[in-house]
């Protein structure tokens, strides 16, 4: 049986060099609805004032913890992180920039539950306008469904987007396997969940109305290699 402390939500917020911002940004998810959430913090090996600044401000809230380690590991890392110290049966991905604004969550986390699927996606088509999303970032995100799509068979198209709900037991059967750990740890999660016969969907989610996110050609040429590789990888599963 749950125990009587047992969050019903467990938010897992990965962070990197986000000093000036994440007091703020803790605020913000801590003052969700009255669904009993737990908030983790990862400082994703910042070098900058991320850690000092989350810890001043979990010390506000209960249900705000912070953890984080020295060396920078990349999203998937901080994400496995966080979740060893998860306790809910209901696991939120949440970008820590808050690209994704969190007031979506609740309706977010409402239609999950009207699904009863292992996973629910975000979805930002919707939101990529020209104007307010790089032309660069938008190809890239239609190239990368596509590709993987078809390598991997996935019945959700955006992989990357920052924002997922998970069942705990989706996860514990296929996060700690992983062995990727940055921009592509999205993909290899999702495809073992399916792999494994877990059920998933995406459902659309908003932007922040001052998201500007950019990609570099390191980025690109890093995502396409471990696409490849987890490729390679899901014949073995």
């Amino acid at each position: 049986m749950p125990q009587p402390d047992r969050a019903d939500v467990s938010i897992l917020m990965p962070a990197y060099q986000l000093g000036t911002t994440i007091a703020a940004n803790i605020g913000r998810v801590a003052g969700l609805d009255d669904r009993r959430y737990e908030v983790i913090v990862i400082d994703d090996g910042s070098t900058d004032d991320t850690r000092a600044n989350a810890e001043k401000a979990a010390a506000a809230y209960d249900h705000v913890t912070v953890t984080g380690y020295e060396v920078n590991r990349g999203k998937g890392g901080a994400l496995k992180e966080g979740f060893l110290q998860a306790t809910a049966d209901t696991i939120v991905f949440l970008d820590a920039d808050l690209d994704l604004p969190p007031e979506q969550l609740p309706g977010f986390l409402d239609e999950f539950e009207r699904l009863g699927i292992d996973v629910l996606v975000g979805a930002k088509r919707a939101a990529m306008v020209p104007g307010r999303y790089p032309a660069l970032r938008r190809l890239l995100s239609l190239t990368f469904s596509a590709v993987s799509g078809i390598l991997l068979r996935l019945p959700v198209r955006e992989t990357q987007t920052g924002l997922k709900a998970f069942r705990r037991a989706a996860l514990s059967a296929t996060l700690p396997p992983l062995d990727t750990e940055r921009y592509a740890f999205d993909l290899e999660l999702l495809a073992r969940i399916r792999r494994a016969g877990g059920s998933m969907a995406e459902t659309p989610v908003a932007l922040a109305k001052a998201s500007s996110s950019g990609v570099s050609l390191a980025t690109l040429w890093e995502m396409g290699r471990d696409t490849v590789k987890i490729w390679f990888k899901s014949f073995r599963w």
